[in-house]
């Protein structure tokens, strides 16, 4: 009885692992493809998010995700009161400064909406936010140096959790 389940078994696993060739696509490589809907851009920001809610629930504020497509990422209940935030991150380091599209849409050429309250930057390689007030910006690409006081205009934004309390 044992040897005809284990056959019954390596005979469903074969079937499983072999290619049906009249299949016009190869169901192996679709997990390689990059037309799978998660390219690694989508989920350094997908790493990024779940960090931001995580450090906003160490910090006892509300994020909460909107249900329907909006300019902003959270809506995020702090002392602040009920604060727009839109969370971006990068991980292509630039010479001395990382860079950060804020913009929004397909191209990412628009600037981000006037809706939006904070843009919440994720420096994924030295994990570091930096959390910039949206009137503060004024181009859809900033850079950000992490290690230069001097260069950056956002440094004053650089593990600044502050602006959720004002």
């Amino acid at each position: 009885m044992d040897e005809i389940q284990y056959d019954s078994y390596t005979t469903i696993a074969q079937l499983y692992d072999t290619q049906d060739l009249s299949t016009p696509w190869d169901w192996r490589k679709q997990y390689q493809d990059t037309i799978m809907p998660s390219s690694n851009t989508q989920r350094i920001g997908a790493i990024a998010e779940a960090r931001f809610i995580a450090e906003c629930l160490e910090r006892d504020f509300e994020p909460h995700t909107p249900t329907t497509p909006m300019p902003w990422d959270y809506i995020v209940h702090c002392p602040a009161g009920d604060l727009k935030v839109q969370v971006k991150s990068t991980s292509n380091k630039e010479l001395a400064f990382y860079r950060v599209n804020t913009g929004c849409g397909t191209t990412n050429k628009e600037h981000m909406s006037n809706d939006v309250d904070i843009v919440a930057a994720y420096i994924a390689p030295l994990k570091e936010w930096w959390h910039i007030p949206r009137d503060v910006l004024t181009a859809v690409t900033i850079k950000l140096y992490p290690g230069n006081p001097t260069t950056s205009k956002y440094k004053k934004y650089q593990h600044n959790w502050s602006v959720y309390y004002k």
